[in-house]
């Protein structure tokens, strides 16, 4: 390279290099935001599934926290275990760094101390679920009352809500699960029954009438929150303020209604 080339070069470098040092943090401001990797279950309808990548309640809950805090999202399917559970999942995904926040998980005193072991913490709720007193198709919508003078009310066995009947001691008919329990409302066998909210989305249940206000009992409820780490504090707070804004304005509710998922007005 001839001399006065090299000499105009290492000027251009110098130059170069004073830019940077008088303008540190250009470069980062103009980077594109880092993607918000979120957690999801891959097999739990209405809210994920990876079979169907597009469609979920959590997926568009998801896409709504990115869109809030203007990131590109990144869904991080995961394969909740059998043995091991959610506690386990939460273990190996986000409290190994793999995912930025987890969607879904209940609120409860249990989950409460699975979060802080595994150094996480809870946003507020951004839905509500619960169990839903429910008649066969055709009936008129079932009250407090009508539960009450029931000859026979259908529950799923050993859940909250077999629980609430049997501490009601309300004649009670328990069942494997949701799918049996409505099956058996609709033949007949049963007068009426609490339905996880969830259940009441699938397309088998739509014909079912449901009870226009819910049941007072806290046991019967829960909130579903996003979990993430304690370490990423700016992180948190910035979530934990999106979950609060997209809440008042209605936006979760309104993605579970488009997937038929009930709306749990507790008293």
């Amino acid at each position: 390279m001839p001399h006065d080339t090299m000499k105009c070069f290492s000027s251009f470098l110098l130059a170069a290099a004073l830019l940077a040092a008088a303008f540190p943090g250009r470069a980062a401001d103009n980077a594109p935001p880092a993607y918000l990797k979120v957690c999801v279950d891959s097999d739990d309808a209405p809210f994920s599934l990876e079979a169907n990548p597009e469609r979920g309640i959590d997926v568009e809950v998801a896409q709504a926290l990115a869109q809030q805090l203007g990131r590109p999202l990144k869904l991080v399917w995961v394969q909740v275990p059998n043995r091991g559970g959610l506690g386990k999942a939460l273990r190996q995904t986000i409290a190994a760094g793999q995912c930025d926040a987890y969607l879904g998980i209940p609120q409860g005193p249990d989950m409460g101390r699975e979060l802080a072991e595994r150094q996480l913490v809870a946003s507020g709720s951004y839905l509500t679920l619960g169990y839903v007193l429910v008649g066969k198709p055709g009936s008129t919508p079932p009250t407090a009352a009508t539960l009450r003078r029931a000859k026979k009310v259908g529950a799923t066995s050993a859940t909250p809500a077999d629980l609430y009947l049997h501490r009601m001691q309300l004649a009670r008919a328990p069942y494997a699960g949701s799918a049996a329990l409505i099956a058996a409302l609709k033949a007949g066998e049963i007068e009426l029954a609490l339905v996880w909210s969830p259940a009441l989305a699938d397309e088998t249940a739509s014909t079912l009438v449901r009870a226009t206000e819910s049941l007072d009992d806290a046991d019967l409820y829960t909130g579903l929150t996003v979990a993430t780490r304690n370490a990423d504090a700016a992180l948190t707070k910035e979530i934990a303020t999106a979950v609060d804004a997209l809440r008042s304005e209605g936006r979760f509710d309104a993605i579970a209604q488009r997937y038929g998922l009930p709306r749990i007005a507790r008293r």
